[in-house]
């Protein structure tokens, strides 16, 4: 497949940020770069009403390094959109001519409204979710879009950010209760005169941007959260409550020692974060979803077709073969024992009587177990753990993936599993038995095609008093009976606590 690369430029109200993807066949993905510079061309705006000299100067200077990088890379498509700050600024398009003089780049100003709907495509296409309120605070406006059924129903801007709330209430450096009162009449007098919040009454919040993300950064720290994944961390109310109360009770000093907090956010972190947890108890949203995906993702989706008309139809999937397709992985045979794998679980139900859905940890885990042999063959179970923790796989809950990746892992032993200790508290003893089990299903279904030729077109399973019988269709050659029983009788007689033989049945053919 053709390889072609993009790269996508998004001027800020507080960063101006560039993107650098890989892609092929207009649909799999992958970044090769991404960089932020914290040029807060915000700063002064609300007082001025203009871009002050120096933030234009810093952020063509930056933009001007993007140039040498788009330059570097050959890039064969470069987007390059503006928002809030140059949007409100009365000097915007003159900025906005400058950047094109000066560095070739053709800028496109956006609305607050194709914002918000570039947001939800970022958002909408990277996150099982099927009614929520999407909320992007930048740091010079805020947008909202409800969605119902993946669908963007109703999309507001309203031009306030992280920057005009902490001038606005003096809320850079000490807080106090005054400040954060005259705050909560302004967002109540704002949502009470918006329907989109009433309208939203009871979903869960999908949060986009910077603060957002800082939000979910600063609680995985306060728990000691095991796992770096910003993109679809969940919070309940009472958790963002507590950052947000958290920041607000410490001053810009205390504040730059806050973990998780971005050292370009101290002074403009608390308006915003408290904004957000408003606006959930308006709505009285029973969590915060956290997208790692917004604008940028928005513009790159469009590209490629993904529009409102045509979301991605099944993220997971598109996710799962991206990722197959960037560490090579043998994909026919990676079909071929997912499909082993599932019928392995449907028909052992009896003995191991799992009724949650596992599905989506299933096919991870079975379409990913040797994406480890990119980096070596050796221990690649090992590192398939990594690649399925770490390469950025969507549409799966976090703890799924976790256990995704340990079943991949435990898939070429026969001992019992172990956890790290990292991760004891994200796994208790029911799950560990559960990747005990399903690694398992896999490892057997790994040694159906040991010769990665499709031989086995199916299994039927014949469950006794003491013993399993797996009766195998192949229309070749024999599978390796004696390296099946070798590798996985032990572990299946733990398990199962039955004894487990193969029966070969050679036919013709199966339709």
């Amino acid at each position: 497949m053709e390889r072609r690369n993009i790269g996508v430029i998004d001027i800020g109200s507080n960063s101006v940020h560039l993107v650098v993807g890989e892609y092929y066949n207009n649909e799999y993905f992958q970044i090769i770069d991404d960089v932020k510079v914290n040029v807060r061309l915000s700063e002064g705006l609300s007082e001025t009403g203009a871009l002050q000299q120096d933030r234009m100067d810093f952020g063509l200077e930056t933009l001007g390094m993007y140039r040498s990088m788009c330059d570097a890379y050959g890039l064969q498509k470069v987007i390059a959109v503006a928002t809030a700050a140059i949007r409100k600024a009365t000097n915007g398009k003159e900025y906005v001519a400058r950047i094109k003089a000066e560095t070739g780049f053709d800028v496109v100003v956006i609305s607050g409204e194709r914002e918000a709907s570039l947001d939800y495509l970022g958002a909408i296409n990277t996150l099982d979710v099927k009614d929520a309120l999407l909320m992007d605070i930048g740091g010079g406006s805020v947008e909202f879009v409800l969605i119902r059924d993946r669908k963007n129903i109703e999309a507001i801007s309203l031009p306030f950010g992280s920057f005009d709330l902490a001038e606005r209430f003096d809320l850079e450096d000490e807080i106090t209760h005054k400040k954060l009162n005259d705050l909560d009449k302004y967002l109540s007098k704002i949502m009470s005169e918006n329907p989109i919040f009433s309208k939203a009454h009871g979903l869960p919040v999908i949060g986009v941007g910077g603060t957002i993300r800082n939000v979910g950064r600063i609680h995985r720290n306060i728990i000691d959260y095991p796992l770096e994944i910003p993109h679809n961390y969940r919070m309940q109310p009472g958790a963002v409550n507590r950052v947000c109360d958290m920041a607000a009770g410490m001053n810009l000093a205390e504040r730059s020692n806050l973990k998780g907090l971005s050292k370009g956010r101290i002074d403009i972190f608390v308006g915003s974060s408290h904004a957000l947890a408003r606006v959930m108890k308006q709505i009285e949203s029973p969590e915060l979803i956290i997208s790692n995906a917004g604008l940028r993702d928005g513009i790159i989706f469009e590209y490629f077709g993904y529009n409102q008309d045509n979301l991605v139809y099944d993220i997971f999937e598109l996710s799962l073969v991206n990722v197959m397709l960037n560490f090579n992985v043998n994909i026919p045979h990676a079909y071929h024992v997912l499909k082993l794998t599932e019928t392995l679980f449907e028909q052992l139900k009896p003995l191991h009587g799992i009724t949650q859905d596992v599905r989506k940890m299933i096919k991870a885990s079975a379409m990913l177990h040797d994406s480890g042999m990119k980096l070596q063959y050796s221990n690649h179970h090992e590192h398939s753990f990594y690649i399925i923790l770490n390469s950025g796989i969507i549409g799966i809950g976090q703890t799924d993936l976790l256990m995704s990746a340990f079943i991949a892992l435990n898939h070429r032993t026969n001992k019992k599993i172990k956890i790290s200790e990292e991760y004891v508290g994200l796994l208790q003893e029911d799950e560990r038995h559960l990747i005990d089990q399903l690694s398992l299903f896999l490892q057997i279904s790994e040694y159906l095609d040991r010769s990665m030729d499709g031989v086995v077109k199916d299994v039927n399973c014949v469950i006794k008093d003491n013993e399993v019988q797996l009766n195998v269709l192949t229309t070749g050659h024999s599978v390796f009976d004696d390296m099946i029983i070798s590798e996985c009788g032990k572990k299946f007689k733990r398990v199962f606590n039955k004894t487990l033989t193969i029966k070969n049945e050679v036919v013709l053919s199966i339709r």
